[in-house]
């Protein structure tokens, strides 16, 4: 076994077992991400297998994209109150993909919100550099000379093209990688035309395909047109096809195409595009193995690790393949026709031992038991496709893919082949068996399609659930329905910490459902008061056994509710999304109905600020392009309505600098920092005197003021009237 894998094994083990088995690694991952892709998935279930093989906890803090309607603009607030829960004790360590948020915050800002998790051990997988966190890249210079090298060496192209966008900097670096890998392979890079669309927009690549077609294409001899388009990924590569074939250009007859990333619009291309794979799965994997690295030698240096691609040869180069052309160079094995039964088997249970070398000694032994019966006798359905069927389940919802069980059938082929020898009622029997085998994966491949895409039955049950929540009137009815549907959506268990009312944060909330219950913690009463995120007891997590969990903030509009940890069984995190989304709906009824809306948890809405801008003449600044700054900036204040105003802190966890967020709130509220939080404190002073509920003292301490005098003061300074003679007039 490797040594690293060794010392990492030990380590961990040591670590569990040194605390009765209460002290078995936890780390988490955090991004956002479009989950529907397979992109995301794989990223998770590289992760989740590293985890699984290694023994160690997984707490999955990423966010999926806004997939509701329902969701407000500004959900990367409610995203980064999952920062609270990513620092010690209640994380080892970090896998983060900071550069997921680049499409809402700058570089510079993300690299400061994750600077500020250290010192948590952290490794990051996408494509900025954090300070002190080691880096997992992918190999771009490795990709570009693949791709160029199978143009040049296996099709003889000499006349590229290259086809990229400006608003990316991976697409940026891999155009670099491109012209450097053309003079390895006797190609000028001066030579070779490249067009850049200014974003990933259908709108963009449609009209760099357009320049493209025009200067390099359109009205070209054949032997001045180019004969091959490398673009920086699968979906321009496939827009591109489609882009071509309607202008009566045929890939790859006419001119090859290829793509980048192995996404899910080049494999639905046609043509398939021949694209670079950026071992997805492998780098989640290898994230895990640089974390434990990290925790057990307790290093802070950063390392940039880059990991080599690989190039997937399709059709859209001129190929087919490998799979396809790999089926027809089989080299059929010989055994002599006066071999006895038992050399024979020997034979055939070596070549089983390599085709399915992670099956038991037992199984491949029924395997070869199996095809000597139908050697001899027709059966029906063929004891051999009884064991396969066996082989299949075994790997369906896990690591299935039809590629690998075919090249297992082409492999088995050749051994049922030797075995018939000159025999041709027995070969006749072996080819059936092997006909029935493909079939039998083809069939079941269909089916892993349809659970994973699909998912009809998730929908319904997701539907049918939709329809309970909305019915459900309390707490307990809630929590019934909860308990009703999380097995049917395949969620095994669920933690619910909620709080005492709506809030504007995540401060304090009680564990007040656990499925399923755990015998171990029965000494531990619910509900369960939380007063720090970061401190959340482990003991509610299995003990015994490991546990991956996914991490979802409750909340409805400007409202928190607590939050929720769900077993993660399933690796779409749209499922748990909706989940989320249900629920919160479910609450925020509730809580209304129950009054929990009072004191502190009061939240003011955009009707509210926009009364406060209007003041300032500055309706147009929140409803015109600043509207996310402004709600941005306000949702903090609003989040520490009962501190006093800080610069630095503020400025550090929205991540920008000082000067930049009071120039920006100046810009577009109309107010200093300050006086805007003066002024969100004051018009929800409104709110909780109008309730009545409260003392002008009690009030005053809620909202952060030293005393009711000076609060009496700076209410009368922004309304004209003391709290009482507002309240009076009002009433």
């Amino acid at each position: 076994m490797n040594p690293e894998i060794t010392r990492r094994r030990q380590f961990l083990s040591k670590r569990k077992h040194g605390s009765g088995g209460l002290n078995r690694l936890t780390i988490g991952f955090t991004c956002i991400a479009d989950f529907r892709s397979f992109i995301g998935q794989e990223y998770i279930s590289g992760i989740v297998k590293a985890c699984e093989d290694y023994d160690i906890n997984f707490i999955n803090m990423s966010q999926a994209v806004k997939y509701s309607i329902f969701d407000d603009a500004d959900f990367l607030s409610r995203y980064s109150q999952k920062f609270k829960f990513m620092k010690a004790p209640f994380l080892d360590g970090l896998i983060t993909w900071a550069s997921s948020l680049a499409n809402y915050l700058t570089d510079e800002q993300i690299i400061q919100k994750f600077s500020a998790l250290s010192p948590l051990p952290m490794v990051d997988i996408g494509y900025l550099s954090i300070p002190g966190v080691t880096a997992l890249r992918i190999d771009n210079t490795c990709s570009m000379d693949l791709i160029v090298e199978h143009l040049v060496k296996i099709h003889s192209f000499k006349r590229i093209a290259f086809l990229g966008t400006e608003g990316s900097r991976p697409h940026k670096d891999r155009l670099i990688s491109f012209k450097k890998a053309l003079p390895k392979f006797g190609l000028n890079q001066n030579n070779v035309p490249v067009f850049m669309a200014k974003e990933l927009t259908e709108a963009e690549i449609m009209h760099a395909s357009e320049e493209l077609f025009v200067q390099c294409i359109k009205d070209k001899s054949p032997s001045e047109r180019i004969e091959a388009i490398v673009t920086t990924s699968d979906i321009i590569a496939a827009s591109l096809i489609q882009f071509l074939q309607k202008r009566g250009i045929n890939v790859p007859e006419d001119i090859a195409v290829t793509g980048f990333n192995n996404q899910y619009q080049g494999i639905t291309s046609s043509p398939p595009v021949t694209t670079i794979n950026l071992e997805y799965f492998k780098r989640g994997y290898m994230a895990v193995e640089l974390l434990i690295n990290r925790i057990m030698d307790g290093s802070s240096s950063e390392q940039l690790i880059k990991i080599p691609t690989s190039l997937i040869v399709r059709e859209s180069c001129g190929c087919f393949e490998k799979e396809i052309l790999d089926a027809a160079n089989t080299d059929f094995l010989i055994l002599p026709e006066d071999s006895t039964e038992q050399e024979a088997k020997q034979f055939l249970f070596e070549k089983v031992n390599q085709i399915f070398e992670k099956e038991s000694h037992e199984s491949k032994e029924s395997l070869v038991e199996a095809i000597f019966k139908d050697l001899y006798e027709s059966f029906t359905p063929p004891k051999t496709l009884c064991w396969y069927r066996k082989f299949l389940n075994k790997l369906r919802g896990a690591y299935f893919t039809a590629s690998f069980c075919q090249d297992k059938i082409t492999a088995l082929h050749s051994c049922l082949i030797a075995l018939a020898g000159s025999n041709e009622i027995q070969r006749q029997r072996m080819e059936s068996i092997t006909n029935q085998l493909r079939v039998l994966s083809a069939v079941t491949s269909d089916y892993e399609i349809k659970a994973r895409d699909e998912s009809p039955y998730t929908f319904n049950n997701i539907t049918t659930a939709a329809i309970h929540f909305a019915s459900v009137s309390t707490g307990a009815q809630m929590k019934r329905v909860l308990k009703a549907h999380l097995s049917e959506l395949g969620i095994p268990g669920i933690i619910l910490s909620l709080s005492d009312n709506m809030t504007t944060d995540l401060e304090t909330s009680n564990v007040e459902l656990i499925i399923p219950e755990p015998n171990e913690i029965d000494q531990v009463k619910l509900p369960y008061r939380i007063n720090d995120v970061a401190n959340f007891p482990k003991s509610f997590f299995p003990k015994k056994e490991r546990y991956s969990v996914v991490l979802e903030i409750l909340y409805y509009n400007e409202r928190y509710f607590g939050f929720a940890f769900m077993h993660m069984r399933n690796k779409n995190m749209a499922l748990y999304d909706s989940i989320r989304s249900l629920l919160c709906h479910s609450l925020y009824e509730i809580y209304l109905k129950e009054g929990r809306t009072k004191a502190h948890s009061m939240q003011l809405n955009t009707k509210n600020i926009e009364g406060i801008l209007s003041l300032q003449g500055n309706e147009t600044n929140l409803l015109g392009t600043n509207k996310l700054g402004v709600q941005k900036i306000s949702s903090y204040l609003l989040e520490h309505i009962g501190e006093k105003t800080n610069l630095e802190k503020m400025a550090s966890e929205l991540g920008m600098n000082k000067t930049k967020l009071i120039r920006q709130t100046k810009a577009s509220t109309g107010y200093t920092v300050q006086k805007l939080h003066e002024k969100l404190k004051i018009e929800l002073a409104k709110d909780l005197i109008l309730e009545g509920k409260l003392t002008l003292s009690e009030i005053a301490e809620r909202l952060g003021f030293q005393n009711s005098n000076y609060f009496s003061n700076v209410f009368k300074k922004n309304t004209g009237e003391s709290p009482r003679t507002w309240a009076k007039n009002k009433n």
